[in-house]
């Protein structure tokens, strides 16, 4: 079961959360025939959407979009308070092979921006970006923390992807102090985070989210969340309708007289749904 612990070092102000998402991952990585490029760049943004879920209060939920102008063009994740999640890649067969022994991820997101969108349950989502500092999604994630949300930061991320292109392993985690942490821990944790090892690695060796924790900060931990996470997509062929009655009548009337089958695939679950000329009419009578 792919899950996700919030915790707080013990006796110290200090957030820690970790997730162990290979189920979901792989999961993404079917429906969206993801080439290992584009499935742990896939991976490390749904990863990240999922630590900052971690900051959500009920009927929220958060999206992470990398945007670059390398070859996978665009990465996106959103997830929600139930620590939901759901995530495409643009152009899903990208293989860029290895740099060093990982996938080259910085190399096939290339230069561009990372974009947080926040949907509090108000009236207009909160949106705020940073530029991409290396396209490896966790550097870049740490980055807009630490300048954009001014929250001292560290996150790991990482997919182990399996040559016969399954994820075998992926998840990550985030560090964060706060105003009140003690400077020693700070620099403690300075120095055990620069040389802690992959997250990836962590998993494949059979460490849970709470073990992944302890090993990354060196300390204790106190867990104050504990929840299983899955993929979901909402959409639903009564979704799609409403989306299009919101063209207006005109609009639709125009479908009607093209009298064609108007055909909508989601982007996040591949799903596919048709909506007949007959269906068009019915909306029409409504409005």
């Amino acid at each position: 079961m792919d899950e996700v612990i919030k915790a707080l070092i013990k006796d110290e102000h200090v957030l820690a959360v970790a997730t162990i998402c290979t189920q979901t991952v792989d999961y993404a990585r079917r429906i969206h025939d993801t080439w290992p490029t584009a499935t742990a760049a896939l991976g490390r943004v749904m990863a990240g959407s999922i630590l900052l879920a971690s900051t959500l209060k009920d009927n929220q939920k958060i999206m992470m979009q990398v945007k670059g102008d390398g070859p996978l063009k665009e990465i996106f994740a959103e997830a929600d308070w139930k620590y939901r999640v759901r995530g495409y890649v643009k152009r899903p067969h990208i293989y860029m092979g290895l740099k060093g022994e990982k996938i080259d991820v910085g190399r096939a997101v290339g230069k561009g921006f990372l974009n947080i969108i926040r949907d509090l349950g108000l009236r207009e989502y909160y949106q705020s970006s940073v530029s991409l500092q290396t396209g490896e999604i966790a550097t870049d994630l740490a980055y807009y923390l630490n300048v954009s949300e001014q929250i001292p930061s560290a996150v790991s991320l990482g997919v182990f992807v399996d040559p016969d292109n399954s994820v075998k392993a992926a998840g990550g985690f985030m560090i964060q102090t706060m105003p009140e942490t003690n400077i020693e821990i700070i620099e403690f944790l300075e120095r055990k985070l620069s040389h802690v090892k992959a997250v990836s690695s962590m998993i494949l060796q059979g460490m849970n989210p709470f073990q992944i924790l302890e090993e990354a900060v060196g300390l204790p931990v106190e867990v104050l969340d504990r929840k299983e996470v899955t993929y979901f997509c909402p959409c639903t062929k009564e979704r799609v309708l409403n989306a299009i009655v919101t063209l207006g009548r005109d609009e639709i009337q125009k479908m009607i007289e093209e009298e064609e089958i108007i055909k909508v695939e989601c982007y996040f679950c591949n799903k596919k749904y048709e909506v007949t000329v007959g269906e068009l009419k019915n909306l029409n009578s409504l409005l």
